[in-house]
């Protein structure tokens, strides 16, 4: 009999390894998400696409909603698909998950919390802080900063310059400027897989036409990222 028990104390030991494996947790470098206030929240470049389970964006009033399964918020519950939790991405197995709402409180008390998103179908998890919200009926606005995934091995920051992609959201092709010369370049989707690489040059397409619906990030030789959808 006692065997039979540390068999299953076994086996329940390897499940929970595996399912704790699973689990992605990102802490790349951070990136600022902003709606303005009344901006179309309909709008893809009005909606933050995470994953493809999950674009957060809010309509004119109340709290956050998820666009890819949502038109619009439901008090308490929203944004579906995710659960979010107050502290650090250090603590995971620590905290307490529940909707925004519970987690949060009143919304616009978010604003410098350091807060855990916890995205369902894709098992992801990754900061957010809120820096702005715009209360009552002014519009709709918010912003946060929150952690992307880990596109590659070393520790490449996210340089601020006046290199673009257009047009951005993307159905067929992008360009960018800002380019001195002919560069290297490789795109990476959402999870760190390389899709393409090349040599980009100023004003020069590159086509997307057959990415599948989702976020991409183009990363140039001189270890600068930008982040790019793909409708």
């Amino acid at each position: 009999m006692r065997k039979v028990y540390l068999n299953i104390t076994l086996m329940s030991l390897v499940l929970l390894n595996n399912i704790v494996n699973a689990q992605t947790t990102w802490s790349g470098p951070l990136i600022e998400f902003t709606k303005t206030d009344n901006a179309d929240p309909t709008n893809a470049l009005n909606q933050d696409q995470i994953t493809p389970s999950v674009a957060i964006t809010r309509g004119s009033s109340g709290e956050i909603y998820n666009a890819t399964s949502e038109t619009t918020r439901t008090k308490g519950l929203s944004p579906l698909g995710t659960e979010w939790a107050i502290g650090d991405l250090s603590n995971i197995s620590s905290l307490t998950f529940s909707s925004f709402r519970k987690a949060v409180g009143s919304p616009q008390t978010s604003v410098g919390k350091k807060l855990v998103l916890h995205i369902l179908e894709e098992d992801v998890y990754l900061s957010v802080e809120f820096t702005s919200w715009s209360s009552g009926q002014s519009g709709g606005g918010f912003s946060y900063k929150r952690s992307t995934p880990n596109v590659t091995n070393n520790a490449n920051k996210m340089v601020q310059t006046k290199l673009s992609v257009f047009p951005n959201p993307s159905t067929s092709f992008i360009k960018t400027t800002g380019l001195n010369q002919p560069m290297n370049c490789e795109i990476y989707d959402l999870i760190g897989s390389r899709v393409l690489e090349g040599i980009i040059s100023d004003n020069n397409e590159i086509s997307v036409q057959h990415f599948k619906k989702g976020i991409y990030f183009l990363k140039i030789e001189n270890n600068q990222t930008i982040r790019f959808i793909k409708k």
